[in-house]
């Protein structure tokens, strides 16, 4: 059994190689701009996808009480 990545598993994975590539301290400038500006945008969709796992959550408990 396989377990299906989501986008917020991809987007972590992807977030991951970024700062990698950034610790290595082995690029340009502009190419560092450029990672800078991809891990901005991967961390915006982690958010977003843990706010709206956050606010399934709390509608689930609320139902059970």
């Amino acid at each position: 059994m396989t377990k299906k990545q989501t986008d917020y598993d991809k987007a972590m994975l992807q977030l991951e190689t970024v700062v990698e590539k950034i610790q290595q301290g082995k690029m340009g400038l502009e190419e560092m701009r450029g990672e800078v500006k991809a891990a901005l945008e991967l961390i915006k969709l982690c958010r977003a996808k843990l706010r709206d796992i956050e606010t399934d959550l709390d509608e689930l408990l609320e139902e059970e009480e």
